[in-house]
């Protein structure tokens, strides 16, 4: 099957098959998700003021962060101890969650991605990657990668090309997302906030 001529197309029929090969409980995957990319702790008025900054991404296998609805300005929420957080939400629109990233994919067609788009979804995948450091992004090109691809995205996880939507092709890339999601999955079963820190010999 050849590509559609809009990139949005592609990414759709892309995520129609991840979410057939992925329906579960486990996950939820969407499109144009908001991600946080970066969080800013101010004291104000001896309480805390969480600043929560997002990009919109393409395709997103993800958990829920905050299980509320956040509209865009000033809420808050108790912690555990009942203390009040409060939060600023900024972001393009008004969204249902906040979430917890594990595989980012970002799409692309081959032959019109430039320098400028390049440099620019890189560094959001290193922003991301400081707040959740155990998350894949991945940058899903429609057609053969470009060298300038290779050049300027050396912050994704992975670059990948399809030469069309065919069965054949979608094959490794399930292979590469099934592959990610376990390693991913290995990472945060070991980090454990329980542990107390050895000291001393």
């Amino acid at each position: 099957m050849n590509f559609y001529e809009k990139e949005n197309d592609n990414r759709d029929y892309i995520l129609e098959h991840i979410k057939k090969k992925y329906n579960n409980n486990e996950y939820i995957i969407g499109k144009e998700i908001p991600v946080p990319y970066r969080q800013i702790y101010i004291p104000k008025d001896k309480s805390i003021e969480l600043e929560i900054w997002c990009f919109k991404q393409d395709i997103c296998i993800y958990k829920i962060l905050y299980e509320k609805n956040i509209k865009s300005g000033d809420v808050s929420i108790n912690n555990k101890s009942n203390e009040i957080i409060k939060i600023k939400l900024e972001k393009d629109r008004d969204i249902s969650d906040v979430v917890l990233p594990l595989l980012i994919i970002e799409t692309k067609m081959a032959k019109t991605v430039n320098t400028h788009e390049l440099l620019a979804y890189s560094e959001k995948v290193q922003m991301i990657k400081t707040i959740f450091p155990y998350c894949k992004y991945l940058l899903l090109l429609f057609g053969k990668p470009p060298k300038r691809a290779y050049l300027h995205g050396l912050n994704f996880d992975r670059i990948i090309g399809i030469k069309d939507l065919s069965d054949n092709e979608l094959k490794p890339l399930h292979k590469i997302i099934y592959d990610e999601l376990f390693e991913i999955n290995e990472s945060i079963d070991n980090i454990s906030l329980e542990k107390p820190l050895k000291t001393g010999n």
